[in-house]
């Protein structure tokens, strides 16, 4: 079988699994120090690219879930504005460092 993921970041991703093949990523979340501390657990075989193909499609199905367009749009303006704060530009991650100086 053969998925395809449309991302506006990367234009197709293709990911080659078997017939019912499943793939695993597991986000781990703790709070300490006031800040929130992601960890993500994955199998080998999981490139980069196929990662965030996976976290972005769990992160559609949850704004697909809100209730009708007004709720799914301010769900994914939150996800818009939450990236926005992590990366200051998106053409350059040398930027990241200046939004958490201390890290």
């Amino acid at each position: 079988m053969l998925g395809v993921f449309y991302l506006k970041t990367f234009l197709y991703l293709f990911i080659m699994i078997q017939e019912n093949e499943t793939l695993s990523v597991r986000v781990d979340v703790t709070y300490a120090d006031g800040k929130f501390n992601f960890s993500l657990f994955t199998g080998k075989e999981i490139q980069p690219e196929m990662l965030r193909a996976m976290l972005v499609g769990g992160v559609a199905l949850t704004i697909k879930a809100e209730d009708g367009p007004e709720k799914q749009g301010q769900a994914m303006r939150e996800v818009i504005d939450y990236l926005n704060n992590e990366f200051v530009s998106i053409d350059s991650f040398m930027d990241a460092k200046y939004t958490n100086p201390e890290d």
